[in-house]
């Protein structure tokens, strides 16, 4: 077994390399007293290190964009489902633009958000229609649940700017978290 700057590197009869961190992280938990919860999302604004998107999933059901908040990493691709019965367009403006062309039931687009920042989803068919996608640099951020309550686990430990963005509104505030163990915030 040897140990180099905080993890311990473990050599398993069968070849493989395994690692255990001494780091420890810890939980951000609180509130936000919004009327909608479902439309809000709770994050870090920066955290040292390099993070990758993954996929996520944005879809048109009733003429509605569900979710109508979805956050993700920069460089995740999402794809925009069409569940209705009718063409939708779906174009993004703001922090990215994009215009995906319209598209019929059952189809499914996408596109790879590299740039961070807020972009307002939209379909020029049907104007009452709109959701947000927010670009994050990090993975630490959280939905709220129906009461308004979030959740945001493993965050390293430091000082950090912690934001809570409500219908193209943003409040902020910062937070020190500590190695182990919970910190709780309000809006």
């Amino acid at each position: 077994m040897t140990k180099i700057k905080g993890a311990i590197f473990v050599t398993a009869t069968i070849g493989l390399l395994l690692s255990v961190s001494y780091l420890r992280a810890g939980d951000i938990v609180g509130a936000l007293a919004v009327p909608k919860p479902d439309h809000a999302v709770v994050y870090i604004e920066k955290v040292p290190g390099t993070f990758h998107g993954g996929n996520a999933k944005m879809d048109q059901r009733s003429k509605v964009f569900v979710p109508y908040v979805l956050p993700v990493v920069a460089g995740a691709t999402v794809e925009f489902h069409n569940s209705d019965n009718l063409q939708h367009n779906v174009l993004g403006v703001g922090a990215d633009k994009f215009n995906l062309g319209s598209y019929s039931q059952g189809m499914a687009r996408s596109n790879t958000f590299n740039k961070l920042g807020e972009i307002a989803i939209l379909c020029n068919i049907h104007p009452e229609m709109g959701a947000y996608i927010l670009v994050l640099q990090n993975p630490y951020f959280s939905l709220l649940d129906g009461g308004g309550k979030f959740h945001i686990a493993d965050v390293p430990p430091g000082d950090y700017v912690i934001k809570a963005w409500y219908q193209d509104k943003t409040k902020q505030q910062n937070v020190k978290v500590p190695a182990k163990g919970n910190i709780t915030i309000s809006f």
